[in-house]
């Protein structure tokens, strides 16, 4: 990911790195664009970061609960997982619930390629040949090997279970795959196409997300459900520990500010990204800030070439945060689109004279959506996040529920706007997902209902209790 390219502009020619890069990567220009996968509207946000200028989205399907449920739709279901090509030229793109590859073209955001791939695809990432895409199917064993432009399965890698996510070595000889299901990392030769060595003693056997750093050193894994992160030395080729990172850590990155490595890491939970320095891979990380979001679950990260800027999107708040790396702080924050999960840096996308703003729309933009954070009654530390997002005639309402008792049914209930201050019940749930370290207690993690809210109920009274 760190490796050089010459991108011609006419008439010069301009050295380009991609990020995380080694001290002395190309400022932020004109060409680079920012990119977000955003779940319930179906699309992909693309933003101009020399500007931060959100220049509209690309559309891969309907948004949710339009015609999805169709027996005839055909096109793409859930946006979620960004990768691209070095040379910056091509945007991959996983939609979970169609399992579908698709390949963007940056400098015009036309589509290229869309590739039916195996069950559960997560996240995915060009090769260093620019030509094939690995994608981490976590319902299988495998990572397919995609044709980015023509399009189609040309080859599979077996990982052990539930492969999440595929990062490759600097000089693009080695992918690291991380897994769901399996408490390990596989290193694979890319020319044998071969697991040639597993990484083990990781935090915990789920692994949603990881990092690889500038230098090739240092890979972060992230265990969401247990809130920890596995801290990998990738010259020894060993766990050097295991950091508490705090509740539902999710994805990390990594900057070198003044010859010095950064990790970053989003904690939903907290609504904040936190930093740690580690000076050398063999070292233990150590804390140095908190960044607050300006939202609500912050998520996907991806950091400028040259360091100097952050960008975090929060998935529950519809929006993007701009952290100037320098003062630790957000500087400014976008509205994107619907329930964004990855985030990429892309360098060189849009090579001038070009503009890129060719085939893009504005679904999923602007659409209100609202947060609460609810007490549960009769309870001293059980809580709900309740998000309510306009969609196309009715709304999404999704809620987080945290330090529930597990196996209990809940059930959430608002006034009725003509109901002389009756209440009704929005949906019911039970909490089914055990939490580490606090025994009979669990999580919900996603409950969704799809109603007419803003018009029916009101906001300020949403409750929610033991049925």
């Amino acid at each position: 990911m760190r490796s050089l390219f010459l991108l011609l502009v006419s008439p010069v020619v301009i050295a380009i790195q991609q990020a995380p890069a080694l001290p002395g990567a190309q400022a932020i220009s004109s060409s680079d664009r920012v990119y977000t996968a955003d779940q319930t509207s179906n699309t992909i946000t693309v933003v101009k970061p020399l500007t931060n200028e959100v220049l509209g989205t690309i559309s891969l399907g309907k948004p949710r609960m339009t015609d999805q449920l169709n027996p005839q739709y055909l096109s793409s279901v859930n946006s979620h997982g960004l990768g691209f090509s070095l040379d910056g030229q091509y945007l991959s793109h996983t939609s979970v619930t169609t399992n579908t590859l698709t390949v963007v073209r940056t400098l015009d955001n036309t589509i290229v390629s869309k590739t039916t791939v195996d069950r559960a695809s997560h996240e995915s990432f060009f090769a260093h040949d620019g030509k094939t895409v690995w994608v981490a199917c976590r319902g299988t064993e495998n990572v397919n090997l995609v044709d980015a432009i023509n399009g189609g399965i040309i080859g599979r890698v077996k990982t052990d279970s539930g492969p999440s996510k595929v990062l490759f070595s600097p000089d693009g000889k080695l992918a690291y795959v991380n897994h769901i299901n399996s408490p390990v990392i596989n290193i694979i030769d890319v020319a044998k196409k071969e697991v040639v060595h597993k990484i083990r003693g990781l935090g915990d056997v789920f692994s949603s997300d990881m990092m690889i750093s500038a230098d090739g050193l240092r890979l972060w894994a992230v265990h969401k459900k247990i809130g920890k992160t596995s801290i990998i030395d990738l010259s020894a080729r060993k766990v050097v520990t295991v950091l508490d990172t705090g509740a539902e850590s999710n994805h990390p990155n990594f900057a070198t500010i003044k010859n010095i490595t950064y990790g970053f890491l989003t904690v939903a939970a907290t609504n904040e990204t936190r930093v740690w320095r580690q000076e050398r891979p063999s070292s233990i990380p150590v804390f140095v800030h908190s960044i607050p979001s300006s939202g609500v679950e912050p998520h996907g990260i991806w950091g400028s070439p040259d360091g100097t800027r952050m960008y975090i999107v929060n998935e529950h708040s519809d929006t993007l945060d701009v952290v100037d790396t320098s003062t630790m702080k957000v500087i400014t924050s976008l509205v994107v689109g619907q329930e964004s999960q990855a985030l990429v840096y892309v360098a060189g996308a849009v090579p001038s004279p070009a503009t890129g703003t060719e085939n893009l729309g504005t679904q999923g933009l602007d659409k209100r959506c609202e947060n609460r954070l609810i007490r549960v009654t009769n309870s001293t530390d059980a809580s709900a996040l309740f998000t309510i997002r306009q969609l196309e005639g009715l709304e999404m309402l999704q809620i987080i529920g945290r330090t529930l008792e597990i196996n209990q049914t809940y059930v959430a209930t608002a006034a009725c706007k003509t109901c002389n201050g009756g209440r009704l019940q929005i949906v019911s749930f039970k909490a089914t997902v055990p939490m580490p370290g606090k025994l009979g207690c669990a999580v919900a993690p996603q409950v969704l209902s799809f109603l007419p809210f803003f018009t029916n109920y009101e906001i300020e009274s949403l409750q929610v209790g033991k049925a």
